[in-house]
């Protein structure tokens, strides 16, 4: 845009400079001829031959035409006009108010009594010491103008043909240069959206150190989750074999309070390493998974563990979606909260599936069952928060739903089922298929 901007300025003032250098040099040129004149009939005139005063020299073809607009006359020092060219019968030459310089000389322009623009030369000549001659030579502006006017159009029209080309030029150099730039922009959104694990494609050799730099930090950026990964499996295991260990030696004592103690302990080494291993989990790359299909086998599942009940997968829209994520998460999502709702549910579940944005997607879990109150909603997702002991389970499974959506920077939301029950809505991440 502001090399655009730039050029279109330059081209603009490249034009009225070229029409004033030309402006210029006509005046210039007609400046000469019409000085070219006096001097000839200066010449002449002091050769002081009657027959030659009788006969003054025209030195363009110009000053013979009528009212051309180029005419020439010879002043007496009574102010009667002794001689004048063949084209100025009958035409009365302005009078020029400039005064005379040093060297009796003056020029200026002047419109005639026909409305005509000239471009007027006078010089005052000395014959003697009483007697003196003024000489007036006059051009024609206005044809001084059409010219430049003229060669203004054909000057804008060139330099507009060239700006076309240069700005044609200037647009194949920048998408020739920003073409690889542009690839490795989408490239680094692709591996930001877990659509590639590394950058591909071939680059210029410019171009080539930045897409190395690039897949090495990714590379190092794995080995240090790979890393965290494994420390922290080393992590659980080395802890539960010593609280094993004390949670036995204490139940023979019966030091309950202790024990207490030491199952919270345990509550909050297990919710953190739950913690480090999601983290690591969500910040693989290159992971994808198709939610219908995953949506498909949980129903089917889920149809099989409670057969008295039924649960339903409908579509809405563009139901082509891939999950940013891994298999194991989207299942371990989606299965807690259709479970739940199975459990709560009368007779079946309903679970949506709706796009957002081409980012983001959708995935809500209706029942019919007795719904939650806003107080139950707000606690209900509190890891072991368990709102009914009489159903089966551990309080676990909201509560690591929660922090996975967490993880992967998508959101939960409660509310009132159509069908009555509790409505689960989960946005997460997605590449919407084409």
């Amino acid at each position: 845009m502001f090399t655009a901007l730039g050029l279109s300025i330059g081209l603009v003032l490249m034009g009225v400079l070229l029409s004033n250098l030309y402006s210029q040099s006509l005046t210039r040129n007609i400046d000469e001829i019409a000085i070219r004149q006096s001097d000839a009939l200066i010449a002449r005139i002091l050769v002081e031959d009657e027959d030659g005063l009788s006969n003054l020299p025209s030195i363009d073809p110009r000053y013979t035409q009528p009212n051309s607009g180029w005419y020439w006359q010879i002043v007496d020092a009574s102010g009667s006009i002794s001689s004048v060219s063949s084209s100025a019968f009958g035409v009365v030459l302005p009078i020029l108010e400039e005064q005379f310089d040093p060297e009796n000389k003056r020029r200026g322009n002047q419109i005639d009594d026909d409305g005509n623009r000239l471009r007027i030369f006078e010089r005052k000549l000395f014959i003697n010491e009483t007697d003196q001659i003024i000489i007036t030579v006059t051009a024609d502006w206005d044809a001084v103008g059409s010219e430049v006017s003229k060669f203004q159009g054909q000057a804008f029209t060139v330099l507009l043909v060239i700006g076309f080309f240069l700005a044609v030029l200037c647009a194949l150099v920048a998408r020739l240069s920003l073409g690889p730039l542009l690839r490795l922009s989408a490239e680094v959104e692709a591996v930001r959206t877990g659509e590639h694990a590394k950058i591909n494609g071939d680059f210029p050799k410019e171009i080539s150190p930045v897409k190395l730099e690039i897949n090495a930090l990714l590379d190092v950026n794995d080995k240090i989750l790979e890393r965290a990964k494994n420390q922290v499996g080393d992590l659980a295991h080395g802890l539960k074999t010593p609280i094993a260990v004390m949670r036995n030696e204490l139940s023979d004592h019966g030091l309950h309070i202790a024990d207490q103690q030491l199952d919270k302990m345990q509550n909050i080494v297990s919710r953190y390493l739950d913690r480090a291993q999601l983290a690591a989990r969500t910040a693989a790359r290159g992971k994808k998974t198709d939610v219908r299909s995953a949506t498909s086998r949980i129903v089917s599942v889920m149809n099989k563990l409670y057969p008295d009940k039924t649960a339903s997968l409908v579509l809405v829209g563009n139901s082509d979606f891939t999950f940013r994520g891994d298999a194991e998460d989207f299942d371990e999502l989606v299965g807690n909260i259709v479970d739940n709702a199975m459990k709560w549910a009368k007779t079946r579940v309903e679970i949506s599936l709706q796009n957002k944005s081409r980012s983001r997607l959708a995935v809500i879990v209706e029942d019919d069952g007795a719904g939650l109150s806003l107080k139950e909603q707000r606690s209900v997702f509190e890891r072991g928060k368990r709102l009914d002991e009489q159903v089966q389970g551990s309080g676990l499974g909201l509560g690591i739903v929660s922090e996975l959506i967490s993880v992967y920077g998508g959101e939960i939301e409660l509310g009132t089922a159509k069908i009555g029950g509790l409505r689960v809505c989960m946005t997460l991440p997605a590449i919407t298929k084409a």
